[in-house]
């Protein structure tokens, strides 16, 4: 999965699970974690953790064992 930023709407929503891959790791790495639930990164983080900024990718993962 290549990570690339360009302009999408801000009410888009992935429908598929590739997408919201994608649209997780582009939110996480670029430091908006605005409408990410604790949900949803128990579901993609461990299909996402290799594509993530070191730093977040152990923020992410200390959270989740809270």
């Amino acid at each position: 999965m290549w990570v690339w930023d360009y302009k999408i709407n801000k009410a888009w929503k992935p429908i598929t699970d590739d997408g919201w891959q994608w649209f997780l790791v582009r939110k996480i790495n670029y430091g908006d974690f605005a409408g990410i639930t604790k949900d949803m990164l128990k579901k993609y983080f461990p299909k996402i953790k290799k594509w993530l900024d070191s730093g977040k990718k152990t923020m992410i993962e200390n959270f989740l064992q809270r």
